[in-house]
């Protein structure tokens, strides 16, 4: 169960990375409409699997190694992904949205890599230290993109990059691939 959980949560980084990083490089207005194909086709290839149990079972065993359990009932955290980021690019500018699904993409992953394996004390079924590294990671990723030039580095971000730890951490009735990006994202827009 660790190797998948690994594969897992590489395969949730490498994805997520994807949207932030084609986001550098191309105009918002691009990224809304990419966003919008990619969250209009997960959103079909959900009603398809709900509609059909025989698809649904197909496409539970070809990614089994990248679903969670619950995946296979429930909508799938990559289509939450897309729907946030399109959300994100929608409320907030190119590169809040950019830090608020970075936050997701790599933070989130790395603090339950972290969190699964820490010993010690558990808030809400999740390790303090799984929260630190998610903390930790997304300022390094503020600092990254302030050295590469993409902006400056200014405690709004660091807010946001706080806010993203703690929103991963609490009990949201919201999927955390919604909750982490809408809500860092907001918290950056309304301080920056």
């Amino acid at each position: 169960a660790a190797r998948i959980s690994v594969g897992r949560r590489a395969f949730h980084i490498a994805a997520g990375l994807a949207i932030p990083g084609l986001a550098l490089f191309v105009d918002r207005s691009v990224m809304i409409g990419l966003l919008a194909a990619l969250a209009g086709v997960a959103i079909l290839v959900e009603i398809l699997r709900f509609a059909s149990p025989g698809f649904n079972a197909l496409l539970a065993r070809r990614l089994r190694r990248l679903l969670k359990a619950t995946e296979a009932r429930h909508v799938t955290g990559a289509t939450y992904l897309a729907i946030s980021a399109l959300g994100c690019f929608l409320l907030y500018d190119r590169m809040v949205a950019i830090l608020a699904v970075l936050f997701l993409a790599v933070g989130d992953p790395l603090a339950a890599l972290v969190g699964q394996r820490a010993p010690g004390p558990r808030l809400w079924g999740k390790s303090p230290l799984g929260t630190l590294v998610f903390f930790a990671v997304s300022v390094a990723l503020v600092w990254a993109l302030a050295l590469g030039g993409r902006l400056d580095f200014r405690w709004p971000f660091i807010a946001g990059a706080a806010v993203a730890a703690a929103v991963e951490l609490l009990p949201l009735p919201l999927d955390d691939n919604v909750t982490i990006p809408l809500v860092s994202g907001a918290v950056m827009a309304a301080l920056a």
